[in-house]
């Protein structure tokens, strides 16, 4: 296939390869290129993806590490030194308003939010009997649990990001019960992640012994 004659994914613009389905992105196309089908396959995932198996099953972990938490710690312990004095004053004089602790407890509040952004983590644990999502070590909303038999196939959609300046497709790795519902178990920031979300989506399969399949609408856009 030479340059001019190259079939190009209309959702990622990556070169199409022979088959159905687009290699980068995952898209499904009712009409193939010639020539043998697409192979899933598991590429090398970033070094932040930390993929642990044994006999039960496989584990998917990565930090929440980022650096606008780093730049928190000190904003935040210049604002406790700020209010350290005017809680003091409230515990001199127990009859004022315990507004004044207000800005302690913000204080506070941002200091355990930067460090719990640095310590944190996030694992999906998939197996024969269940998938589940833990956060760790310090617990946070969003723990999920299903039953493996419960689940029909796990895909990676498109969502839509946007800044000031422009907006943009990333991958969202999700799962479908069989009753319909879906499930969303990881958010893509950028649209180079598709391939990586394709393959911890090959990954997971493989724990919850669940053939990789098409799922209709699994590409659409949503944000």
């Amino acid at each position: 296939m030479n340059q001019s004659s190259k079939s190009f994914c209309a959702s990622c613009g990556v070169a199409r390869t022979p088959g159905n389905t687009c290699d980068y992105c995952g898209r499904y196309y009712v009409e193939p290129i010639a020539g043998a089908a697409n192979v899933a396959r598991i590429t090398a995932l970033p070094s932040h993806y930390k993929i642990t198996k044994n006999k039960k099953g496989s584990v998917i972990t990565w930090r929440w590490a980022k650096n606008s938490a780093w730049m928190l710690i000190p904003f935040a312990l210049v604002w406790l030194a700020m209010a350290f004095p005017i809680a003091i004053d409230y515990f001199a004089e127990p009859g004022s308003l315990p507004v004044q602790l207000l800005p302690m407890a913000v204080g506070v509040g941002l200091l355990c939010h930067a460090i719990m952004k640095l310590i944190n983590k996030t694992s999906i644990f998939a197996s024969r009997q269940s998938l589940y999502i833990k956060h760790h070590p310090i617990p946070w909303s969003g723990k999920f649990r299903i039953a493996t038999d419960n689940i029909e196939q796990v895909f990676v959609s498109r969502i839509q990001r946007s800044n000031k300046e422009s907006s943009w497709h990333a991958p969202a790795l999700q799962l479908i019960s069989k009753d319909g519902q879906r499930h969303e178990l990881l958010r893509g920031k950028r649209e180079a992640e598709f391939s990586d979300f394709e393959s911890l989506r090959l990954v997971i399969l493989k724990a919850l012994n669940i053939e990789p399949q098409q799922v209709a609408g699994a590409h659409d856009s949503f944000s």
